[in-house]
């Protein structure tokens, strides 16, 4: 039966935490062996430092940052944390390719060895917008138009790039106004925005369109003003 899985983001280029614990559930018993694996690897990337086979490991003589990677993938930029609760390893400046899945096997003097998964996600931001007419044709200078009075508008914004897929939605006004996202493929999803009847009120209306696929980075967005000839 493998052990339970728990789940970890950090978006592109933040630090992602890896939560492990060390502590063992017997009284006056400790950790004598921390060894994280990624995937199927057989072989571990990270060991702190003190952390050998024929060397007892306690957690409360460790000094923060006095650890060592054994895979080179990662730089130096692996750390781990024994005396937080729980112990943690931080990946620092996460990359795509540090997602995936984790195992931390925590060997004590007295109790069952633990192991814990956990499954890291590294979100990649959306990377820029389009936003084109009816035709698919870019608008020139972000001003649409002019559209006569009573007339429909119909303008697309695409996004291009991120990971998970972002949410593209449509404001006006400061105010969402279509959030129905289409997904195009594994890196493109749009929203195309209809008006029918436009009114003199639209006449300068700004129009932004917004891409996000997280909470943390803010949302890449794109406006464009409509122009109109007013009866």
């Amino acid at each position: 039966m493998s052990p339970p899985l728990h789940l970890s983001e950090a978006v592109l280029g933040t630090v992602g935490q890896l939560e492990c614990n060390i502590t063992s559930p017997i009284n006056g018993d400790r950790a004598i062996l921390v060894i994280w694996y990624k995937g199927a690897q057989t072989i571990p990337f990270y060991t702190p430092l003190c952390t050998v086979l024929i060397q007892k490991f306690d957690a409360r003589d460790v000094r923060e940052g006095s650890h060592r990677s054994s895979n080179s993938s990662f730089d130096g930029r692996a750390n781990f944390y024994p005396n937080r609760t729980p112990a943690m390893l931080e990946i620092l400046q996460t990359k795509p390719t540090d997602s995936g899945i984790y195992r931390c096997r925590v060997d004590f003097h007295k109790s069952p060895t633990r192991n814990t998964r956990v499954q890291l996600t590294v979100i990649v931001p959306p990377e820029k917008l389009l936003i084109v007419d009816e035709k698919g044709s870019h608008i020139r200078h972000y001003i649409l138009g002019p559209y006569n009075e009573g007339a429909t508008m119909n303008i697309t914004c695409i996004s291009t790039g991120g990971h998970p897929l972002p949410k593209v939605q449509w404001y006006y006004e400061n105010k969402a106004i279509n959030n129905t996202s289409v997904v195009l493929s594994d890196k493109r999803v749009k929203n195309t925005l209809v008006l029918h009847r436009l009114e003199r009120k639209h006449l300068k209306s700004v129009f932004t369109c917004q891409a996000a696929n997280n909470n943390v980075t803010n949302p890449i967005s794109a406006s464009i003003t409509l122009d109109m000839n007013c009866k």
